[in-house]
This record gives C-alpha cells, structure tokens and sequence, in this order.
C-alpha cells in the first residue's frame, strides 16, 4: 500500500499543465492573457497599456563668431522611475542601463530659470495632472539615478494643469520656473496622475471616479500614477 500511494502521489505531481488558448469573448480567469491569432488580434478581455514618455523643454543659448546670437530650445529626456498603483510602488526601473546615469540625466539650470515639460506617446491620453517635485539631494555625478539620496523635504511642490494641445508652453500649464536660489543638485521628480475606471475586464482611462492614490494638495485622488526623475544642477 505504501508504494502504491508513494507511486500514485509522484504521478500526480509529475501531471503536466498546458495553456490554454480563450476563444473570443470569453473570461479570462487568469492573472494576464495576451494571447493573439494569426491576424494578430487580442482574443482576450484584457487592455495592455504602454506609458507615455516625459521630456523636458529648456531654452539653449550660444554666442557665436561667426553666426551672432543663436537660440533653440533643447529637449531633455527624463527617466521612469515607477508605477504608482493601488498604493502599490511598482519600480525602480532606473536602476540599470547606460541612460540611468546622472551625467546622462543632469540639467543644468539658473535659478528661477522656466523648464517645459512635454508628454507624449503611450497608448493612454495625457495625464489629468501632472506634480513636480524639487528635493536637495546627494548627488555623485559619476554615478546612476538609484544612488541618489534626499538631503531634506521637498523643497518646492508645483502643480500643472497639463494639456497637450497647447504648443507653446506656459507657465502653470506646460512649464514651471526652478523657485531654486541655492546653488547645487536636486533631484527632479514628475508624477503624472491617470483617472481610471474599470470597464468590465477592460480600463477606461480618465474616468470620473476618483479613489486611492493622492496627488497635487490631496484632495483629488488618481489610481494610477507615473513618476518620473531627472536630476537639476542649480548654478
């Protein structure tokens, strides 16, 4: 009887398990399940999102011999570093790679110099409000983006009104002045909140429904909130 049970019980943990293909519109009862035919059509229930990308406007300058005066504006890319959802921290995603180091991430700026912010791609619309945050930090400019330690609160809180319509930014919609009189580095956050309802198995995005996560002076709430970071050298 002992190895008759020893034999059945190493059958049943050796039973493989298959996936299984859903058929159109039925319920995924699963975590995830991309599963797409020979058209490449989604069979499932279940909405994929890519994040949208945050970029940084700054005005360049430069006198030359032979040009005069030349100005444009240069573009400075900023790094992913979490998901916020459900009170969940999804991240750091910039602990590795080449683009996670300061030197690739630093911008240097004057004080109350204006920076643009500029959010594009992904496949969810723009952000229903977007929170920068400018802390000191201890900074190793030979270094990445995860080494980076605070040195005190948050030294300035400011709230845009974000709308990819407009072109040229403005100050309090697109853009925000560094309030920074101290010289040295700070580290630069940027959290972009999403308002999202469910929608059967799917996500609708800028619903009306407000809960869980705080942004801006807490009195509105976004499940779903993109932060990202760049680091400024205030001189």
């Amino acid at each position: 009887m002992g190895i008759a049970a020893g034999a059945l019980l190493i059958t049943i943990l050796l039973t493989p398990a298959y996936a299984q293909t859903l058929a159109r519109g039925a319920r995924c009862n699963c975590i995830i399940d991309l599963t797409t035919n020979s058209g490449g059509d989604h069979l499932n229930n279940v909405t994929g999102l890519t994040i949208p990308t945050v970029k940084l406007l700054k005005n360049e300058t430069l006198m030359s011999q032979t040009e005069g005066r030349l100005s444009w504006i240069a573009m400075k890319s900023t790094q992913l570093m979490g998901i916020l959802i459900n009170e969940i921290f999804l991240g750091n995603f910039t602990g590795t790679g080449t683009s996670s180091s300061v030197a690739l991430n630093t911008i240097n700026v004057k004080p109350n110099e204006s920076l643009g912010v500029q959010i594009s791609g992904g496949t969810i619309p723009s952000p229903t409000a977007v929170k920068v945050e400018i802390v000191k930090a201890r900074v190793n400019a030979n270094g990445t983006l995860e080494e980076i330690r605070t040195a005190a609160n948050n030294t300035a809180q400011l709230y845009l009104h974000y709308n990819n319509v407009i072109k040229k930014p403005i100050l309090g919609i697109n853009k925000f002045l560094v309030n920074i009189k101290q010289p040295g580095y700070y580290l630069l956050l940027i959290s972009a909140g999403y308002n999202i309802k469910p929608q059967a198995n799917n996500i609708n995005f800028n619903g009306t429904d407000n809960e869980n996560n705080f942004l801006g002076n807490g009195q509105i709430k976004y499940p779903l909130i993109a932060i990202f970071e760049s680091v400024l050298n205030v001189g």
